[in-house]
């Protein structure tokens, strides 16, 4: 009568939450071409809480790909935004058009004095 007694069946894996959570931001940063700076950041911090769940509880979460796959995309983002988003450059100063004219000086320019 040994097979009355079932053997227990360990919990099935599942994707941890956080995990999920990474690279679905990651994928939507991408999406936006990297311009939002606080979802890339939100997206690197999920794929770190992600990874510090999985390790854990390494028994009951698995996704340890999705987020390292999270943080290698939100990197080479920041890396493409950085190097071909424009910089700001402010024209020569021959090219510049003054907003207002230049204070007159009282004391010996006037003409009829």
């Amino acid at each position: 009568m040994e097979g009355d007694n079932p053997t227990p069946v360990p919990p099935r894996r599942r994707y941890a939450p956080w995990a999920l959570a990474a690279i679905v931001s990651a994928l939507l940063a991408l999406l936006l071409q990297g311009s939002l700076v606080p979802l890339n950041l939100a997206a690197a911090v999920m794929a770190l809480l992600g990874l510090r769940q999985i390790r854990r509880e390494p028994e009951r979460y698995i996704g340890r790909a999705f987020c390292w796959l999270a943080i290698a995309l939100v990197l080479i983002l920041a890396v493409l935004t950085a190097l071909l988003e424009p910089t700001p450059v402010l024209p020569p100063a021959e090219y510049m058009v003054p907003d207002e004219a230049p204070p007159v000086s009282e004391e010996g320019g006037g003409a009829g004095g």
